[in-house]
Formats: structure tokens, sequence, C-alpha cells
């Protein structure tokens, strides 16, 4: 795990570009707000890691790789709370970044990081294009909830089957940084 929070996990999302949580649909597209980077993670897999005001809110690096410059999205400061999300589409509303991480094991997977309401800011630490380590901070969110999300490309991961059977019921798992959240395929 990037990070201590609470974590749902799709093995394979089904429809190309939409997900729902919590019954609310999204769109991979506008929630990266760039169709050509979209289409890249077709039928990808996808935690959802949702860090409440008491977590620790710094995020980091997954694998060994090298991680390209991050793009930021303008936006605003929504509540990522599940009962919020079935109101409003927090996540391509919100503000939020970008990253491509070209990781050692697993493929190129994007990082997305969500600020949320009372976040006062969203701080990559990370210096881009140099080599990085498993663990290495990748940033940190500045008070508050938010939310980083992980898209990997079909066939690169399994995620572990307590999260993805939890995610079948609707309930989070609660994780820390550098849990266990699934293993190469």
């Amino acid at each position: 795990s990037p990070c201590d929070a609470r974590v749902l996990g799709y093995q394979i999302l089904q429809d190309e570009y939409v997900f729902t949580i919590k019954e609310q649909k999204f769109s991979i597209d506008t929630l990266i707000d760039d169709s050509i980077l979209a289409s890249q993670y077709k039928k990808a897999s996808m935690y959802i890691f949702r860090l409440c005001p008491s977590d620790y809110h710094r995020f980091h690096f997954p694998d060994d790789g090298i991680a390209s410059e991050t793009k930021t999205i303008n936006g605003e400061y929504h509540s990522v709370n599940p009962i919020a999300l079935k109101r409003i589409d927090s996540f391509s509303r919100n503000k939020r970044t970008l990253t491509v991480f070209h990781s050692q094991h697993f493929g190129d997977i994007l990082f997305i990081e969500v600020g949320a309401l009372g976040v006062g800011s969203i701080q990559q630490t990370y210096i881009a294009n140099r080599t990085i380590k498993r663990g290495d901070e990748k940033g940190y969110f500045q008070f508050g909830g938010s939310t980083v999300i992980l898209l990997l490309k079909s066939g690169m991961i399994q995620i572990d089957n307590d999260i993805l059977e939890h995610t079948k019921k609707g309930i989070e798992t609660r994780l820390l940084m550098g849990s266990s959240i699934g293993n190469t395929l």
C-alpha cells in the first residue's frame, strides 16, 4: 500500500472507462482529463485509497522505478466520503494530480492524487525522471481527507482476495502504508 487508508480494489474495470463506487458512476476519461492516456488503461485494475483526516497523509511509491513529471488538474475540494460520493462526482471535480510511474514489476502505474474537503494542497516531494526505490515518498496532502487512486494496466497485478471480497460487499479494507495489496501475475 502506498499510504495509510481505507481501500477498494477492482481487478478489472468491466466497462472500459466507467467504474461504480457506492452506486455512483465515474469515468476514467473525466477523472484523468486525457482521453489518450485513458485509452491505455482499458480493462485496468484499480485501487482507491481513501485517507481520513486522522491518517498519515504522506503517500509513497509501491515499487522501484521512474516517475514522470506530475500534471495538475485544477478543481474544487468536495468530500470523498462514501456518503458524499452518492451525491457528487468528487473524483472528477476535485483538484487532482497525475503521474505515470514506470514500475519495475507492475508496468506503468497511473498515480492519481485527489484533494478533498479540508485539504490545503497536494505536495509532490519526489524528483521526476530519476530512479525511485520502493517506499520512497512521492508526496503528501496538507490536512484533511483525500484519495490516492492507482490504475494498473490489464494483466499486471492480482489484487489481494480480502480487498476484492470486501469491495464486492461495499466495505473498505483498512490498510497501513507498506501492507500487501496484491502480487504480480
